[in-house]
């Protein structure tokens, strides 16, 4: 078994919305329980609160950044990704409760790893910066 890396909340990771910030480090927490269930080898056991984490913070933090971002122009581009993230867990849903579920949970991770670089340290700070833009 491999040991699998937590996210640590850094204050750059902050951009001073605050319900954007919410869902982010609520995001943080569902990855970093995520890498408790890999590491203790609890991935069957606890992965369908998991995924009612995961949808959850879909449901309500994608749509918070929908709202902030309307009119970026990279809006359209950023709501795909958004669609993209809901369908990526509901496809791999039905693995995960499979015989397939250590290397489904595993996978889960990686997703949300490139999900965290790229969405979220990246996208997001880019539609933030328009948000804070109009702000002014």
């Amino acid at each position: 078994m491999s040991a699998y890396d937590y996210i640590q909340w850094q204050p750059d990771f902050m951009t001073g919305i605050e319900k954007i910030d919410e869902g982010h480090l609520q995001f943080i927490k569902i990855h970093n329980q995520l890498v408790d269930i890999l590491n203790k080898e609890f991935c069957q056991q606890k992965i369908v609160e998991l995924l009612y984490a995961l949808m959850h913070y879909a449901e309500h933090h994608l749509i918070n950044e929908e709202i902030y971002y309307q009119g970026y122009d990279g809006f359209a581009d950023h709501k795909i990704n958004h669609q993209n993230f809901i369908e990526r867990i509901n496809q791999i849903q039905p693995y995960l409760a499979s015989e397939k579920g250590p290397e489904a949970c595993e996978e889960l991770l990686v997703f949300l790893n490139d999900w965290f670089e790229n969405h979220i340290l990246a996208q997001d700070k880019d539609a933030v910066e328009y948000v804070k833009g109009i702000q002014k």
